[in-house]
């Protein structure tokens, strides 16, 4: 196996790692479980966190109060958030050793190499903000900061990901023409809209998700099928925006499938951007109209970031100015 096609494997195990992650942060976000952990790297003071109240000190609400607010303990949420960092930090590892192995390509792709880097700092970067997140007591611009570097940790993993397969095909020999391989300069613009709408959308959703907290905690968690109804316009917005992000889609996808003959990939990558949505606008359905079950929570952003790097992949797959040896 050539060194191309193992850094291929490298970037991919990445990129699905990232991905866990995010889902990772969805299920403790979903499950309240952000303050499980009420220290940091620690765990009320260990690595390994309790199982039991009685394995706490008598005054822990007191030792381990953040911001005024006394330490909880529940063990469901203490061993969600400590699986979330676990997973956090596997990510770590796994970006380091990618950064480790693409050294041998910094004189040949250097971009290699130096994107893979950057990765490393912005991990580090974001395992910090994980930190500040905690000590603020999940403070919303903290959370909302963190939410945006993980996507810009995504969208440059993905660009990375699309030029070492354009790179592992080209050593294959297996070129596709110029025509098939980009798509007039109309249609990239037309996805970065799409994707700064995304990402927005994205942020929406962080917001909604902010005043289901409130909502929830002035409620003692209960009447839940009453959350949705006390939003306000956030969550209006939140859904008209995506009515609105779903029929551009359809009707970007429709001019495609009418260019078919001559942007065939584009069209076929397009078509799984609007499945993408399809299955997320579901997944927003029963969030709205069956009382916020857990499960979906998480799957809602899982979907919305995957749809966000199937946008970014478009871009840099088919964008004029990449190599003429296409994806």
């Amino acid at each position: 196996m050539s060194r191309i096609n193992r850094f291929y494997i490298i970037v991919l195990v990445t990129l699905i790692t990232i991905y866990l992650v995010i889902l990772a942060g969805g299920i403790v976000r979903s499950t309240g479980s952000g303050m499980g952990c009420p220290d940091w790297p620690k765990c009320f003071g260990n690595y390994m966190p309790p199982t039991e109240e009685s394995q706490l000190p008598a005054d822990y609400k007191e030792k381990y109060a953040v911001q005024g607010h006394p330490a909880e303990f529940n063990v469901y949420k203490t061993w969600t958030e400590y699986g979330n960092r676990l997973i956090g930090a596997l990510g770590g590892v796994i970006v380091f050793f990618q950064c480790l192995y693409a050294i041998q390509f910094i004189k040949t792709k250097p971009k290699f190499f130096w994107l893979s880097l950057l990765l490393v700092f912005l991990m580090g970067f974001q395992g910090v903000l994980g930190a500040k997140l905690v000590f603020s007591f999940l403070k919303p611009i903290m959370i909302t900061l963190h939410m945006a570097v993980a996507l810009l940790i995504l969208g440059i993993l993905i660009y990375l990901f699309i030029e070492v397969h354009k790179a592992k095909l080209a050593l294959q020999g297996v070129y596709e023409g110029f025509e098939q391989g980009i798509v007039s300069k109309k249609y990239t613009w037309v996805m970065w809209v799409f994707i700064f709408m995304t990402a927005l959308q994205i942020f929406l959703g962080t917001e909604v998700r902010e005043e289901i907290d409130i909502i929830s905690f002035a409620l003692s968690y209960e009447h839940k099928e009453t959350w949705i109804d006390s939003i306000g316009s956030i969550f209006i917005i939140h859904r008209s925006y995506s009515i609105l992000l779903t029929l551009a889609t359809l009707y970007f996808t429709y001019v495609l499938y009418l260019n078919r003959d001559t942007y065939a990939k584009a069209y076929k990558h397009a078509l799984a951007i609007t499945y993408i949505i399809g299955v997320e606008i579901l997944a927003g359905i029963i969030l709205a109209y069956f009382a916020l079950p857990a499960w979906a929570q998480p799957l809602h952003l899982l979907l919305a970031t995957v749809l966000l790097g199937a946008q970014i992949a478009f871009v840099f797959r088919f964008m004029v100015g990449q190599n003429r040896r296409s994806v």
